[in-house]
Protein backbone atom coordinates (compact mmCIF):
# COMPACT_ATOMS: atom_id res chain seq x y z
CA UNK A 1 0.00 0.00 0.00
CA UNK A 2 1.40 3.39 -0.94
CA UNK A 3 1.70 5.96 1.79
CA UNK A 4 -0.63 8.92 1.81
CA UNK A 5 2.13 11.43 2.47
CA UNK A 6 3.19 14.50 0.56
CA UNK A 7 6.75 15.65 -0.05
CA UNK A 8 5.97 18.66 2.17
CA UNK A 9 4.89 16.42 5.08
CA UNK A 10 7.93 14.18 4.68
CA UNK A 11 10.28 17.17 4.63
CA UNK A 12 8.72 18.56 7.81
CA UNK A 13 9.02 15.14 9.47
CA UNK A 14 12.72 14.93 8.60
CA UNK A 15 13.52 18.54 9.52
CA UNK A 16 14.57 17.56 13.04
CA UNK A 17 16.74 14.69 11.79
CA UNK A 18 19.92 14.35 13.85
CA UNK A 19 23.16 15.50 12.25
CA UNK A 20 24.60 12.00 12.47
CA UNK A 21 22.70 9.64 10.22
CA UNK A 22 22.21 6.18 11.66
CA UNK A 23 23.79 3.44 9.58
CA UNK A 24 20.73 1.17 9.74
CA UNK A 25 18.64 3.94 8.13
CA UNK A 26 21.16 4.81 5.37
CA UNK A 27 22.79 1.53 4.35
CA UNK A 28 19.59 -0.05 2.92
CA UNK A 29 19.46 2.71 0.28
CA UNK A 30 23.11 2.36 -0.74
CA UNK A 31 22.92 -1.44 -0.84
CA UNK A 32 19.64 -1.39 -2.78
CA UNK A 33 20.97 1.14 -5.30
CA UNK A 34 24.08 -0.94 -5.98
CA UNK A 35 22.01 -4.13 -6.32
CA UNK A 36 19.30 -2.63 -8.57
CA UNK A 37 21.80 -0.80 -10.81
CA UNK A 38 23.80 -4.03 -11.19
CA UNK A 39 20.72 -6.17 -11.91
CA UNK A 40 18.73 -3.77 -14.11
CA UNK A 41 21.50 -1.79 -15.83
CA UNK A 42 24.38 -4.29 -15.74
CA UNK A 43 26.63 -1.64 -14.19
CA UNK A 44 29.03 -2.03 -11.30
CA UNK A 45 28.88 0.77 -8.74
CA UNK A 46 31.57 2.40 -6.63
CA UNK A 47 30.92 4.90 -3.88
CA UNK A 48 32.26 8.45 -3.91
CA UNK A 49 32.90 10.77 -0.98
CA UNK A 50 29.93 11.27 1.36
CA UNK A 51 29.05 14.82 2.35
CA UNK A 52 26.16 16.88 3.70
CA UNK A 53 24.24 19.66 2.00
CA UNK A 54 21.55 22.03 3.23
CA UNK A 55 19.76 23.70 0.36
CA UNK A 56 16.23 23.89 -1.03
CA UNK A 57 17.66 23.41 -4.53
CA UNK A 58 18.44 20.25 -6.42
CA UNK A 59 22.08 19.82 -7.40
CA UNK A 60 21.60 18.01 -10.70
CA UNK A 61 19.55 18.19 -13.89
CA UNK A 62 17.37 15.14 -13.20
CA UNK A 63 16.06 14.32 -9.71
CA UNK A 64 13.53 11.76 -8.49
CA UNK A 65 12.05 12.54 -5.04
CA UNK A 66 10.35 9.93 -2.91
CA UNK A 67 8.69 10.60 0.45
CA UNK A 68 9.01 7.93 3.12
CA UNK A 69 6.79 7.41 6.16
CA UNK A 70 6.22 4.73 8.78
CA UNK A 71 9.16 3.54 10.89
CA UNK A 72 11.28 6.13 9.07
CA UNK A 73 10.11 9.58 7.99
CA UNK A 74 11.71 11.81 5.41
CA UNK A 75 12.83 12.14 1.82
CA UNK A 76 15.20 10.40 -0.52
CA UNK A 77 16.31 12.09 -3.73
CA UNK A 78 18.10 10.29 -6.56
CA UNK A 79 19.81 12.79 -8.85
CA UNK A 80 22.09 12.81 -11.87
CA UNK A 81 23.14 14.85 -14.88
CA UNK A 82 21.03 14.67 -18.04
CA UNK A 83 23.79 12.63 -19.71
CA UNK A 84 23.80 10.10 -16.87
CA UNK A 85 19.98 9.94 -16.90
CA UNK A 86 20.04 9.16 -20.64
CA UNK A 87 22.60 6.41 -19.90
CA UNK A 88 20.37 4.88 -17.24
CA UNK A 89 17.29 5.20 -19.45
CA UNK A 90 19.11 3.45 -22.32
CA UNK A 91 20.01 0.53 -20.07
CA UNK A 92 16.57 0.32 -18.46
CA UNK A 93 14.78 0.41 -21.84
CA UNK A 94 17.28 -1.89 -23.52
CA UNK A 95 18.03 0.35 -26.50
CA UNK A 96 20.05 3.53 -27.03
CA UNK A 97 18.36 6.79 -26.07
CA UNK A 98 19.58 10.18 -27.28
CA UNK A 99 17.37 12.30 -25.04
CA UNK A 100 15.30 11.90 -21.92
CA UNK A 101 11.87 11.62 -23.54
CA UNK A 102 8.69 10.47 -21.80
CA UNK A 103 9.76 6.82 -21.91
CA UNK A 104 13.19 7.71 -20.52
CA UNK A 105 11.64 9.78 -17.73
CA UNK A 106 9.42 6.84 -16.86
CA UNK A 107 12.51 4.59 -16.75
CA UNK A 108 14.28 6.96 -14.32
CA UNK A 109 11.18 7.12 -12.09
CA UNK A 110 10.97 3.32 -12.14
CA UNK A 111 14.67 3.00 -11.25
CA UNK A 112 14.07 5.27 -8.22
CA UNK A 113 10.96 3.28 -7.32
CA UNK A 114 12.81 -0.06 -7.51
CA UNK A 115 15.72 1.18 -5.40
CA UNK A 116 13.42 2.63 -2.75
CA UNK A 117 11.28 -0.51 -2.71
CA UNK A 118 14.37 -2.67 -2.14
CA UNK A 119 15.59 -0.20 0.52
CA UNK A 120 12.18 -0.51 2.20
CA UNK A 121 12.74 -4.26 2.52
CA UNK A 122 16.13 -3.54 4.14
CA UNK A 123 14.60 -0.96 6.48
CA UNK A 124 11.95 -3.47 7.53
CA UNK A 125 14.65 -6.09 8.26
CA UNK A 126 16.32 -3.45 10.46
CA UNK A 127 13.05 -2.92 12.36
CA UNK A 128 11.73 0.12 10.48
CA UNK A 129 8.70 -0.87 8.38
CA UNK A 130 8.02 2.04 6.02
CA UNK A 131 5.85 3.15 3.12
CA UNK A 132 6.86 5.31 0.18
CA UNK A 133 5.20 7.77 -2.15
CA UNK A 134 5.38 7.43 -5.91
CA UNK A 135 8.44 9.20 -7.34
CA UNK A 136 8.21 12.84 -8.35
CA UNK A 137 10.58 13.64 -11.23
CA UNK A 138 12.17 17.10 -11.37
CA UNK A 139 13.95 18.20 -14.53
CA UNK A 140 16.38 21.13 -14.51
CA UNK A 141 19.37 21.97 -12.34
CA UNK A 142 18.55 24.16 -9.36
CA UNK A 143 14.88 23.26 -9.16
CA UNK A 144 13.81 24.69 -5.83
CA UNK A 145 11.57 22.91 -3.36
CA UNK A 146 10.42 25.20 -0.58
CA UNK A 147 10.23 22.42 2.02
CA UNK A 148 13.60 20.92 1.13
CA UNK A 149 15.79 23.29 3.15
CA UNK A 150 16.97 20.54 5.46
CA UNK A 151 20.28 18.79 5.87
CA UNK A 152 20.69 15.86 3.51
CA UNK A 153 23.39 13.21 3.50
CA UNK A 154 24.69 12.96 -0.08
CA UNK A 155 26.06 9.60 -1.22
CA UNK A 156 27.61 9.71 -4.71
CA UNK A 157 27.59 6.43 -6.63
CA UNK A 158 29.81 6.15 -9.69
CA UNK A 159 28.95 4.12 -12.78
CA UNK A 160 30.78 3.92 -16.11
CA UNK A 161 28.71 6.73 -17.65
CA UNK A 162 28.49 9.20 -14.75
CA UNK A 163 27.52 9.90 -11.16
CA UNK A 164 24.23 8.98 -9.49
CA UNK A 165 23.71 10.63 -6.11
CA UNK A 166 21.41 9.61 -3.31
CA UNK A 167 20.41 12.49 -1.02
CA UNK A 168 18.87 11.14 2.18
CA UNK A 169 17.06 13.13 4.85
CA UNK A 170 15.35 10.54 7.05
CA UNK A 171 14.90 9.98 10.73
CA UNK A 172 13.41 7.31 12.92
CA UNK A 173 9.72 8.06 13.35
Amino acid sequence: MLAKITVDEAARAAAEAPERARLELISPFVEAAARVIQQECHESVSRGQLHRVRSPQTSNEVSALIAITGGVAGLVIYSMSMETAVGFASRMIGEPAVELDTLGQSAIAELANMITGQAGIGLEKNGYPSDMSPPVLLLGRGSSIATLNLTRLVIPLLVSFGEFTIDIAVKEA
